[in-house]
């Protein structure tokens, strides 16, 4: 199934970012049309792409979005380039209270991940002092083994927390927040 159509309908909504990626150039010619800039990098080994607003890293995604993970990316973009979030109140504060970094490990073929992923490129957007790595378990094994990975979604807070992404977003971001005050 081609994805083509709906990808433009995605193209018209997004723009003012930039996207430098390493060893994506497929994908990246799938947003052509985006009001984007493309910056390409050759300092990886693996598939990257780092999202940029002026000189802040919004999020990176180690891998290439695609099945399950790609709305969840599209959606980002579109939220970014329009400064939207759909957090309630108590959502909103407790997404702003998360410091640090956040490594949401995932596979493209994973149900929970998508609703990890909307949740926590939300919170990158709503907060800079999150710096938001998504990364695709089965391109980067060598991370997700690092981290003892063994299922999807799998959130990692500062190098020491483990969350289970698959909880509902609120939970998720109250272990966030705790995690968060705790270091």
């Amino acid at each position: 199934m081609s994805y083509e159509s709906i990808i433009k309908q995605y193209l018209k909504m997004i723009g003012n970012l930039k996207i430098k990626y390493c060893k994506a150039s497929d994908f990246i010619s799938q947003l052509t049309g985006a009001n984007v800039s493309f910056e390409e990098r050759t300092d990886c080994q693996k598939p990257e792409l780092q999202v940029w607003v002026n000189e802040r890293r919004m999020f990176s995604y180690m891998g290439i979005p695609s099945m399950n993970e790609l709305w969840p990316f599209l959606n980002a973009l579109v939220r970014i380039s329009n400064n939207s979030v759909q957090l309630d109140p108590q959502e909103l504060e407790l997404a702003k209270s998360v410091v640090g970094n956040v490594k949401l490990f995932v596979t493209p073929d994973c149900t929970k991940c998508p609703i990890a992923a909307e949740l926590l490129y939300q919170v990158a957007l709503v907060n800079d002092k999150v710096s938001l790595e998504i990364i695709d378990t089965e391109t980067y094994d060598e991370i997700a083994k690092k981290y003892h990975v063994l299922s999807v979604p799998k959130i990692v807070l500062n190098e020491k927390t483990e969350i289970p992404g698959g909880f509902p977003p609120n939970i998720v971001l109250k272990m966030l927040a705790k995690s968060s005050q705790a270091t």
